[in-house]
């Protein structure tokens, strides 16, 4: 009897915190659950989170920023000589200070070339106080993940397009994505020129942006006071084609700095994504509006890719550690080291600072490889091989 009642008082506490476990276990699933269906992000890529969804989160902000007094929002006064004035809302302001009046268009579908070399313009439609409507056509993402892969400066272009549209879908209600059908075929849009459309072909890429573009333009639904009034709807390009510096020529000093040869830069394959030259061509034969936006100025000028911040800020070519302790300035007078020779070299202002000189057939041979046309072959043994 002693042994089956100290065995029965804990098999019943092991059942019971099993129990409580699982108890515990299915609230956090639930828990989960709730936030991720109903986070005011949401997946901002993801076609089917509508816009409503948005404009919900956007009123329960709302709804939590009111006073508690009154229920209405807090607004500064200004004395006046008739008493006390309401100063301007902060989204008023806004309005004035970005030209919230003289709005460029109603709906603006943004193509890639602006997205990637017109940022500030994207940044001043997102603003508080703006009143465009912004579209990110479906395969404008798409190039956008095909070019931000890499150091080159197009790369560092696209990650940051990708960053601010990934702050803004979802939580401002007048950044939108297009949805799966929001698209015209392309055999029904009316082109004005259709005798050159059977001569030269358009790439996929651009007829799907077309495409989005002319559906945004006849499915437009007025909205404001003027409900006879069309909205305008314009699609957003780049005015001219993007004046990126060749690449060739920064890291033609990496290569002479390097005491490994590097590879020549290649050109991304999907650059001509970014120009935005064949989307105006095809949307002005769509009958569609433009809207040319300017390149925006390069912030500054990035090192090479593979190139250090560190060694691009000094110029020279590469120095060793060693090289560091060795003074540069005039010697002065004390106990000269028993180990140092007399004759030893300091370094040629012409080698870069470098501890060993390359030979002049090392040399020849990064050229050779730094051109893209020449091809080297070398064997295990350090034979080189002169190209076939």
């Amino acid at each position: 009897m002693t042994d089956k009642r100290g065995i029965t008082p804990t098999a019943n506490r092991v059942a019971m915190s099993k129990a409580l476990g699982a108890a515990f276990l299915n609230h956090q699933v639930e828990q989960l659950e709730k936030s991720v269906s109903n986070g005011p992000n949401g997946n901002w890529r993801d076609r089917r989170y509508h816009i409503s969804q948005a404009q919900d989160h956007t009123r329960a902000a709302n709804n939590n920023r009111r006073t508690p007094g009154n229920g209405a929002l807090r607004t500064a006064v200004k004395p006046t000589q008739k008493g006390y004035e309401k100063l301007d809302s902060v989204q008023d302001r806004g309005k004035k200070e970005d030209g919230g009046a003289d709005k460029d268009a109603d709906i603006v579908i943004l193509d890639a070339s602006v997205l990637i070399h017109a940022l500030p313009n994207v940044k001043k439609w997102c603003r508080d106080g703006r009143q465009e409507v912004v579209i990110v056509p479906l395969e404008a993402l798409n190039t956008l993940d095909l070019l931000k892969k890499g150091t080159s400066s197009l790369a560092q272009r696209a990650r940051a397009a990708s960053r601010i549209l990934e702050a803004q879908v979802g939580t401002n209600p007048r950044i939108r994505v297009q949805r799966d059908d929001a698209f015209v075929f392309w055999d029904k849009i009316p082109f004005q020129d259709d005798a050159t459309l059977n001569v030269v072909a358009s790439p996929e890429w651009v007829r799907r942006t077309i495409s989005c573009a002319r559906w945004e333009l006849e499915h437009a639904i007025p909205e404001g006071t003027h409900p006879d009034k069309k909205p305008k709807v314009v699609l957003a390009v780049l005015a001219s084609p993007p004046d990126n510096p060749s690449e060739i020529s920064t890291t033609a000093d990496v290569i002479s700095a390097s005491p490994v040869p590097l590879p020549a830069p290649q050109p991304n394959r999907h650059e001509p994504r970014s120009a935005g030259t064949l989307v105006m061509h095809w949307a002005a034969k769509a009958g569609l509006e433009l809207l040319q936006v300017s390149q925006a100025p390069a912030s500054g000028a990035s090192p090479a890719p593979g190139m250090n911040k560190d060694l691009h800020a000094l110029g020279a070519g590469r120095r060793s550690p060693e090289d560091d302790r060795i003074p540069r300035g005039p010697v002065g007078r004390g106990r000269r080291n028993s180990h140092q020779r007399s004759d030893a070299r300091a370094p040629t202002p012409g080698g870069g600072g470098g501890l060993v000189e390359r030979p002049p057939a090392v040399m020849a041979m990064m050229e050779m490889v730094s051109q893209p046309s020449r091809v080297v072959r070398v064997l295990a043994r350090g034979e080189k091989l002169d190209p076939n």
